[in-house]
C-alpha cells in the first residue's frame, strides 16, 4: 500500500477529533474538526478552512456525528462534550451558518454517541451515554427521552448489537461503566436483560459471534479481557495483560467474528522527564479469532485512535498512537503496510473511501490528508 501526504493543516490548539460530512447540502464532503476549548472548524477535503464557530467556551468537544437525523434529506451536526450538553445544529446556507436544532442536557461530560434504529421500525434513534451514570435512547426529531438508564457511575463505552433471536427483540445496547459493571438492555424499551459486576473500572466492551456461540467481550483496569457467554452469563475465558485494556473493535460489521483488542500504558505520565518518543511502551494490539485464539501482536504501541477500513472485500486496520505514528496494517497478519509520524499525538484518524482518502488529527492541532493507492 503507498500512502501520500497531501496537505497538513494547522490551528492554534489541540484537534480531539473529527466528523466526515456534508454539512450545507452542496453535494460535496465536508471535514468537521472539533476542539479541547469547544470550537469546531469546518474544512474542505483540499485543507482550506471554510468556517470555525466557538460551540461550548472552554469546554472541550468529545464526540461528534454528521447524519441526517430527522430524514428530511439534509445532514444534522451533532456534538457532545465535556459541559454536558449534546447539541444538534442545522445547515442549510453556503456560509455555514448553524441554526439550533434542539439541546439535551446531561448532568456531566458526554463520552459516546450512537446511531442505530433501535426500535427496528425504520427510523434511527440516538443513543447517548454519559459520565453522569446515564445511558439513553433519545427521539431525534426534537431531543425528547425515549427511555434512561442509570449506572452506579459513569458510562465509558457502549454499543448496539443485533441479537439473532427475533422471537425477543432484533437488538440489545451493551454499556459498561467505571462502577465496574457491564448492562445488557432491549434496546427498544430499555428492559434490563442481565448485568454482571466486576471489581475494577471497565473501559470498554464490544461482542464477537464465536465458534461457542455469541459473547460479550470486556475489560479495563484490572487488565483481564473477559469472555463472558452472553446466554448464559459465565465467563468462558479470560487473557491477561500488562496494561489497561483500552478499546476493543468486533468486525465485520455484517457478523463479527474477530476482534482487536489495545491496551494502554501511562508510562509516558509517569516519566514526564524522557522524551515520549524514546519510552518503551509495553502496550500491545492483539487480534483475536472466533475461537478466542490471539492470531497475532503488534507490541509497543499506545493506541489512540482505532478504526478499520472497509471496502467491498477488502479490509485494514488504520490506527494512530500516543507518539503521533498514523499506521495501516494487515488484518491477517498484522503486518505493518504503511507508517508516518507526525511527532503529535494521534488523536483520530478517519477514512473517505470514495475519495481513497485517510484522515489523521493531532494534540498540535494539525490535520494531515494522505491519499491511499493499492488497497
Amino acid at each position: 500500500m503507498i500512502v501520500t501526504e497531501l496537505w497538513n493543516f494547522k490551528y492554534s490548539e489541540p484537534i480531539l477529533g473529527m466528523a466526515l460530512g456534508d454539512i450545507n447540502s452542496d453535494d460535496s464532503t465536508e471535514i468537521l474538526a472539533y476542539t479541547k476549548s469547544g470550537k469546531i472548524l469546518l474544512l474542505s477535503l483540499s485543507g482550506k478552512l471554510l468556517f470555525e464557530q466557538e460551540i461550548s467556551e472552554n469546554s472541550s468537544i468529545w464526540c461528534a456525528k454528521i447524519h441526517d437525523i430527522d430524514r428530511d434529506g439534509i445532514n444534522e451536526l451533532i456534538l457532545g462534550g465535556m459541559d454536558g450538553i449534546l447539541r444538534v445544529f442545522k445547515c442549510k446556507s453556503e456560509s455555514f451558518d448553524l441554526e439550533p436544532f434542539w439541546a439535551h442536557q446531561f448532568g456531566s461530560s458526554i463520552s459516546g454517541i450512537l446511531i442505530d434504529d433501535v426500535s427496528n421500525d425504520k427510523k434511527e434513534e440516538l443513543i447517548v451515554y454519559s459520565l453522569d451514570k446515564s445511558i439513553r435512547v433519545i427521539n431525534p426529531l426534537n431531543g425528547e427521552l425515549v427511555w434512561g438508564e442509570v449506572f452506579e457511575d459513569g458510562i465509558g463505552d457502549a454499543i448496539v448489537w443485533t441479537n439473532d433471536d427475533l422471537a425477543r427483540h432484533l437488538k440489545e445496547i451493551f454499556a459498561c461503566g467505571n462502577d465496574g459493571t457491564i448492562r445488557i438492555y432491549a434496546a427498544n424499551n430499555g428492559e434490563l436483560l442481565w448485568n454482571k459486576r466486576f471489581f475494577e473500572k471497565i473501559r470498554c466492551i464490544s461482542g464477537i459471534n464465536s465458534k461457542e456461540g455469541p459473547l460479550v467481550l470486556c475489560g479495563g483496569d484490572d487488565k483481564i479481557l473477559h469472555f463472558i457467554d452472553k446466554e448464559d452469563q459465565i465467563e468462558m475465558e479470560s487473557i491477561e495483560f500488562n496494561d489497561y485494556i483500552w478499546k476493543i473493535l468486533s468486525y465485520p460489521h455484517s457478523s463479527p467474528n474477530k476482534a482487536l483488542v489495545s491496551t494502554y500504558s501511562f508510562a509516558f505520565l509517569e516519566e514526564e522527564s524522557i522524551p515520549i518518543e524514546e519510552i518503551k511502551f509495553t502496550s500491545k494490539l492483539v487480534s483475536i479469532d472466533d475461537e478466542l485464539n490471539i492470531e497475532w501482536e503488534l507490541n509497543g504501541k499506545n493506541i489512540e485512535s482505532l478504526r478499520l477500513l472497509e471496502k467491498q472485500e477488502s479490509i485494514y486496520i488504520h490506527l494512530g498512537t500516543t507518539t503521533g505514528d498514523v499506521i495501516i496494517l494487515n488484518p491477517q497478519n498484522g503486518e505493518i503496510l504503511s507508517k508516518i509520524n507526525q511527532k503529535s499525538c494521534t488523536n483520530m484518524t478517519l477514512d473517505l473511501l470514495k475519495n481513497n482518502l485517510l484522515f489523521s488529527c493531532h494534540d498540535n492541532g494539525s490535520v494531515f490528508a494522505y491519499f491511499l493507492e493499492d488497497y
